[in-house]
């Protein structure tokens, strides 16, 4: 395990770098300007930017889009250490016919977590499933099952328990702003009986304005329940913003974020803050 262990500088360093360079990527002008179609409109041009934008936060959105995003916890624990998460959560779209889509959300984590001891690996695996109204609307709502799996590698960095529960969403688009809200529930079924109940909440709200730009800002907190833990370590409670930029590389769209949250309520353990870099590629059709 120690050799495990003594990869995450290399994955986190690797992963950081990819992300900061299409950062600097997206900022260059000349680039968006090179990428733009002759025969396309100024006007055309930025309301597919304004579009994009949009969509890289749109949990119903009818085309794959793959986010890579890097988090950094800071003052973790008593040391006061730094932790790290890569997150991978492609979005794929199925077609259920003319009225109905079905969204299909794995979700991918790989940590290190620098206390109470320092480990290195794979989390559980989580899936969701959206079934969604195939149509353009102002208003939008998506709901069905979300599964977590004990896929974790290393004791510390999962639950051992196999849980499931319901999740939902709705989203309001409309002109430059584009928000929503996400939550589910997990409650475990089965898995290691030495290892404590999961039961959770999760509520994502968002709001963004989206620029004809390409550039965006938004709030994005993740906020966790714990009914399992005693109340002053339930809630894990984040604010912050994130500032964004959509743009096309070559045929290739593009969206990048950064931003940095404080834990202004947390359970022990937790970061007091942390510092994200999003990378979203999008697919559309």
């Amino acid at each position: 395990m120690k050799r495990l262990a003594d990869l995450y500088p290399m994955l986190d360093v690797l992963i950081v770098n990819v992300l900061v360079g299409a950062l600097v990527v997206c900022l260059h002008p000349s680039l968006a300007q090179a990428q733009q179609s002759p025969s396309a409109t100024p006007s055309a041009a930025t309301t597919a930017l304004q579009d994009l934008s949009k969509d890289s936060r749109n949990p119903f959105v009818g085309f794959i889009k793959v986010p890579v995003e890097a988090t950094t916890g800071f003052d973790v624990g008593a040391h006061h250490n730094a932790g790290e998460n890569i997150n991978i959560e492609p979005l794929i779209p199925i077609d259920l016919g003319p009225d109905w889509d079905l969204i299909a959300r794995p979700s991918f984590n790989v940590t290190y977590a620098p206390s109470p001891g320092a480990a290195f690996g794979f989390q559980d695996l989580q899936t969701s499933f959206f079934l969604t109204p195939d149509k353009a609307a102002t208003w939008l709502w998506g709901a069905g099952p979300i599964f977590q799996f004990p896929t974790a590698s290393r004791r510390e960095l999962g639950t051992g328990r196999w849980s499931a529960g319901p999740t939902a969403a709705l989203t309001y688009n409309k002109g430059p702003w584009f928000n929503a809200i996400l939550t589910y529930q997990l409650m475990s079924f089965a898995g290691s009986r030495r290892r404590g109940s999961v039961n959770q909440t999760y509520i994502e709200p968002l709001i963004s304005y989206n620029f004809e730009s390409g550039w965006s800002v938004q709030c994005d907190p993740q906020m966790t329940l714990d009914w399992t833990a005693e109340s002053s370590n339930a809630w894990s409670i984040p604010l912050g913003a994130d500032v964004a930029r959509t743009f096309q590389l070559g045929e290739q769209a593009l969206n990048v974020q950064a931003g940095a949250y404080d834990n202004v309520e947390r359970p022990d353990g937790a970061p007091q803050w942390f510092a994200r870099l999003q990378l979203t590629y999008l697919f559309p059709e």
